[in-house]
């Protein structure tokens, strides 16, 4: 199988002040192409840490991908690294000069002259045209050395080029026969453990497939791929696919990377129905994921987030006397947030969540990670839906620290709602 590596190159990256997503990105695009990566390597912005990290990958594979360093300030040295380990000299490349100059004077001002550095190219190096930053990417090819391509640190503009300019150059480079195909299952509602346990036999018998679980701290999704020389891997995949969904039944959200939220976005949008959310520990991460995609008002009408007991009375009329005997995190409440909500707005579905998300505030009875959950359909949307009830509570005692819980908070709402909009009217599982 054809193999590269990665370099990530940056100060800020070994202090733990950006985090490195170029490179699993960069993996799995390769990935889907049939080229593996089989290490990647991170330095800080020295010149020798460059050089010997660099020599040493080309070493190994003859291919290697460097992410950072290319911007015009004297601690980007990755440029002046790779063209001394290739021993060429660099010069100015007028067409790139030419593309700065025009850029700057589009946003009315001189071009700083500290961005000349940025149009330096190594001798015999091939330019490859950034069309969002001033960092162009750099291909370097040399006999008994290798391949080295730079791109800048900025993950839109390392996509733009990988896309563009770099995958085409490797699939050209490495003789790529059959890229490898993957699928993805998402799951919801059930632990990676008892997800495991249920499809045992089914993972102990794909053939040529393997099978991965990707655990996240709310949910596990899993990934199927067919790599090597299978005939008609695509109907392969698609067999193995259908026994896992048929095992997993409504556990299964979406075989595709559908976030959870969309889903239920398109849901509601499909059966012409909205939605209130009143949210506590939350803090309003439901409403949020429901309203990063476009169009949300469609079906979202509002979200309160009703943090202080006040807020509960006040806003979604939680009865004094419900949080005087039971507590604001109890079943009576979260049921009474949420019916509150959707009539105070007049929706026709409405979510609930409250619960303690620590890491003070938990009791024996009620420790660190209990919420409570509530969905309140209207009278007319239960009965079409085929629900007996229109309220649907749930309480969970999550496990992790605050951000965790309240994670996984998050994803259990809106996996209620998910259940509760189809005809399986199932709950998740703890």
């Amino acid at each position: 199988m054809p193999a590269a590596e990665i370099l990530a190159i940056g100060d800020e990256l070994l202090l733990g002040e950006t985090v490195d997503t170029n490179a699993a990105w960069i993996a799995q695009r390769l990935a889907r192409e049939g080229i593996a990566i089989i290490r990647k390597t991170t330095v800080g912005d020295d010149d020798t840490a460059i050089r010997d990290a660099l020599a040493a990958a080309l070493a190994r594979t003859g291919v290697v991908l460097c992410t950072g360093g290319l911007g015009p300030t004297r601690d980007d040295l990755t440029r002046d690294a790779v063209a001394r380990l290739y021993g060429r000299e660099q010069h100015v490349d007028d067409g790139w000069m030419t593309v700065l100059r025009e850029r700057y004077e589009r946003r009315g001002i001189p071009m700083p002259e500290v961005n000349r550095v940025q149009a330096l190219l190594p001798d015999g190096a091939t330019l490859l045209h950034n069309p969002t930053g001033t960092a162009p990417g750099i291909a370097i090819e040399q006999v008994g050395v290798g391949l080295t391509v730079l791109m800048p640190g900025v993950p839109s503009e390392m996509r733009g080029l990988m896309e563009a300019h770099v995958v085409p150059l490797l699939l050209r480079r490495l003789h790529v026969a059959r890229p490898i195909r993957s699928r993805m299952l998402r799951t919801a509602g059930i632990s990676e453990a008892a997800l495991a346990e249920r499809i045992d036999d089914i993972a102990l018998d794909l053939g040529p497939l393997s099978l991965a679980f990707l655990p996240q701290v709310a949910s596990v999704d899993l990934r199927l791929t067919c790599r090597g020389d299978v005939a008609d891997p695509d109907a392969v995949l698609a067999r193995a696919l259908d026994r896992l969904k048929e095992r997993l039944g409504d556990c299964v959200y979406a075989d595709d990377d559908t976030d959870l939220a969309v889903l239920v976005g398109r849901m509601l949008r499909s059966d012409g129905l909205t939605l209130a959310l009143a949210e506590s520990c939350t803090g309003g991460l439901v409403s949020k994921r429901l309203s990063d995609a476009a169009g949300a008002s469609d079906f979202l009408l509002a979200a309160f987030v009703t943090y202080h007991n006040d807020a509960k009375r006040a806003f979604v009329g939680v009865r004094s006397e419900t949080l005087a005997m039971h507590g604001a995190v109890s079943e009576q409440c979260a049921r009474e947030m949420a019916e509150g909500a959707r009539t105070a707005i007049g929706a026709d579905v409405a979510a609930a969540i409250t619960g303690i998300a620590g890491p003070g505030g938990g009791s024996d009875e009620k420790p660190v990670g209990t919420v409570w959950y509530a969905v309140a359909l209207s009278p007319d949307v239960a009965g079409r839906l085929g629900h007996d009830d229109p309220f649907i509570t749930r309480k969970f005692v999550h496990p992790g620290d605050r951000s965790d819980i309240r994670e996984r908070a998050g994803q259990t709402a809106l996996d209620m709602l998910r259940r509760a909009l189809t005809s399986q009217h199932s709950v998740p599982h703890p």
